[in-house]
């Protein structure tokens, strides 16, 4: 943990340079999940050609290694660099609610760099951030990416916790944020048709929604050039009287897509996303 953050502490000019020779070791050498990248994005992408799809993946590879740094660089930035560097359009989309003593659900996905995102809407949005998290098989490293996790205020929730913080966090206006195009098991699914695939997700967001009544947003994210990011919020649901947990997942579910489809190269190809097959006696499982 010492030595990693004396390595964060390197200017980022350094740092990409190290992020250079990670992803061309990644991609030319060790091959680093390439089988998994390459299926993902032949079968997401059909109608492009495979030189397209050949760039995505170089390009995805780049992106990869850059939040691998960026990600690490958290144990050090400072809030002024990173407020500099992460651009809200529309953050009164989620304050107007905020400013009310209204809390809000967010969900997101793994586009762009989410490990900024949490870090960005800490450090700039002055409301607290329950993130909720899974917690890594390895000890070490989810202390770490607690601690990176944490910085500018966001506080972690780990997934089995999420109803006792709901409980005792109640009073306290915040930002309930998930990134929720993670792969649940497939018995507990909710499932539909994402990037041309048959693909299971999270119910616990909709849930924690049903449970509350928060309104509901997605924040989008995307890479404006090397360090510098824009992200925005959209209203999914206010009132889930008016809209059952299967629509506010399916809004969510094309949302992310669109934006897969517009910046392509930015999301989490290397993720076994389709590893599972929908149980012959499910269809769609009710939430």
């Amino acid at each position: 943990m010492y030595l990693l953050e004396l390595f964060a502490k390197l200017p980022l000019w350094i740092l990409y340079g190290v992020a250079d020779i990670i992803r061309f070791l990644a991609y030319y050498v060790i091959r680093y999940r390439r089988d998994v990248v390459e299926k993902n994005l032949r079968l997401s992408f059909p109608d492009k050609t495979e030189k397209e799809r050949k760039q995505i993946a170089k390009n995805f590879y780049r992106n990869l290694a850059d939040i691998a740094i960026e990600s690490l660089k958290l144990l050090s930035i400072s809030k002024k660099e990173l407020q500099k560097r992460i651009r809200i359009t529309n953050q009164e989309v989620a304050t107007n609610y905020l400013k009310k003593g209204q809390s809000i659900v967010v969900m997101t996905s793994h586009l762009g760099n989410w490990e900024w995102l949490l870090a960005g809407n800490g450090a700039t949005l002055g409301f607290d951030v329950d993130a909720i998290y899974k917690e890594l098989t390895t000890a070490s490293f989810d202390q770490l990416m607690l601690k990176i996790r944490s910085r500018f205020g966001p506080y972690p929730v780990e997934m089995k916790k999420v109803a006792r913080e709901l409980v005792k966090r109640k009073n306290i206006t915040r930002i309930i944020a998930m990134v929720a195009d993670q792969t649940p098991f497939p018995e507990q699914a909710y499932w539909t048709t994402f990037l041309h695939q048959d693909t299971p997700f999270f119910t616990g967001v909709a849930g924690i929604a049903k449970r509350t009544n928060y309104p509901v947003l997605y924040t989008g994210m995307r890479r404006i050039k090397r360090g510098y990011y824009e992200t925005w919020f959209e209203v999914i649901s206010e009132d889930l009287s008016e809209t059952t947990p299967e629509q506010l997942i399916e809004d969510y579910v094309r949302k992310v897509e669109r934006d897969i489809q517009l910046y392509s190269d930015q999301w989490l190809w290397s993720h076994a996303r389709w590893k599972h097959k929908r149980p012959s006696l499910i269809k769609k499982e009710k939430i």
